[in-house]
């Protein structure tokens, strides 16, 4: 009898045993067995799941919503907002902790511009309109209009003043389409005039499967603005005998680009304007560090005002009596120019 029950007791085991491990789910790390019919085509599904997910892992997306991701349309697309730090509207973290070593800000939120003097058509003499380019890169301009921003300090670069200036203090872009200022334009359409665009990636599992796609802005690297454009007007006023320089716009000027990073030869645009009376306000409460005076600051209205900058005359409405029919002018006719403006008021007495 003892024979049989401990016999009976065994096979019970046995049997209870191997249910269990019939029933005990394998993990993804577990060593697959090299034999029994029950474990072969799992482990054949997965090979073949992962070898599929690899190969459209390594496959080149279209993008979201295009034809080369018509396989997996139900897949969650997230846009990132302000995926980055920096960019030309983005803004740097703030510290925890004041980083300068001085009491005080160095701007004034509360100021505001100077009325200009008012001139009347009647006491205009001679007008003259012209054209100019500012590029920063030169030795004297790169004393303002610096390139390398301090990290951290965004909010000191001309484009960053502008772009802020469009969306914070509601000063109005203008298409590019002419000079004008005809078409008003939002800030994401000035913003899109530098080209950075978005990207698509696609994000994926830890079995290397697609699970969605992610959107990204484009950053656009503010140090790579560093052309601007002047539109402005050049008068002597016959009431008090001066010559008289007046800002009307302003614009950031870009090159086009192919896909492969090469920049098209003669193909500088202006991406927005802006009528500069409008800008005063905000370039006259930003500072910048004084580089004639290191212990000082000068606002942006005054490296205007005070025409602390060097720049080239692109056209003028003199070119035409002067025979220069080309845009843009010459080195030389361009200089030309500039002297005839320098002497602006001897034309009232020698013509």
């Amino acid at each position: 009898m003892k024979s049989i029950f401990f016999s009976i007791v065994g096979f019970l085991l046995f049997t209870g045993t191997s249910a269990i491990a019939q029933r005990t789910p394998r993990s993804a790390y577990d060593t697959p067995s090299s034999s029994g019919t029950t474990e072969t085509p799992v482990k054949k599904a997965a090979t073949k799941k992962v070898e599929t997910s690899t190969k459209k892992a390594a496959t080149p997306k279209k993008g979201v919503g295009e034809s080369g991701n018509q396989n997996q349309p139900d897949l969650p697309v997230d846009v990132v907002e302000n995926s980055s730090d920096g960019g030309l509207y983005g803004t740097s973290k703030k510290p925890l902790r004041k980083d300068n070593i001085l009491e005080d800000a160095n701007m004034d939120s509360t100021a505001t511009p100077l009325d200009y003097t008012p001139i009347y058509s009647m006491d205009a003499a001679y007008r003259v309109r012209v054209w100019r380019t500012i590029d920063a890169r030169t030795q004297q301009n790169a004393r303002y209009f610096f390139n390398k921003a301090i990290e951290g300090d965004d909010n000191a670069r001309l484009i960053n003043i502008i772009l802020k200036a469009i969306k914070e203090d509601s000063v109005q872009a203008f298409s590019s389409e002419d000079d004008r200022f005809t078409t008003p334009i939002s800030f994401e359409q000035a913003l899109a005039g530098f080209g950075g665009g978005t990207d698509t990636s696609a994000r994926y599992d830890m079995d290397g499967n697609i699970v969605g796609y992610q959107v990204r802005s484009r950053a656009v690297p503010p140090d790579s603005i560093y052309k601007f454009r002047l539109k402005e007007e050049w008068l002597f006023n016959k009431r008090d005998g001066k010559t008289y320089v007046r800002i009307l716009g302003i614009a950031p000027v870009i090159s086009y680009t192919t896909s492969d990073g090469y920049t098209m030869d003669n193909s500088e645009h202006a991406v927005f304007w802006l009528y500069y009376p409008d800008l005063r306000k905000a370039l006259v409460r930003q500072n910048i560090v004084n580089p004639l005076n290191m212990g000082g600051y000068v606002t942006w209205e005054e490296v205007f005002e005070n025409r602390l900058f060097e720049s080239r005359i692109l056209k003028s409405s003199l070119d035409a009596e002067n025979g220069f029919n080309s845009t843009p002018l010459s080195a030389d006719q361009a200089d030309a120019i500039q002297k005839q403006l320098n002497n602006l008021n001897a034309r009232n007495w020698t013509k």
